[in-house]
């Protein structure tokens, strides 16, 4: 059987971390919360307090995030 890809988009305050946790939990799955922030920081200016740590620890070419 091929590869599966399942992209998921959640409103917040809802069951998105169940969800999320729930398909983490699969030996076969591969989950990620947020993979486009650090793009969205780095290439906006937008000011968050942790910005140059989350650009830092992410990836930030949406290119190869995608």
């Amino acid at each position: 059987m091929g590869e599966t890809r399942i992209a998921m988009w959640s409103g917040p305050r809802n069951i998105s971390t169940a969800l999320m946790r729930s398909f983490g939990n699969r030996p076969d799955t591969f989950v990620t919360d947020e993979p486009l922030y650090g793009h969205f920081l780095k290439n906006t200016g937008i000011q968050h307090p942790g910005r140059e740590e989350i650009i830092q620890s992410q990836n930030t070419d949406w290119e190869k995030i995608t």
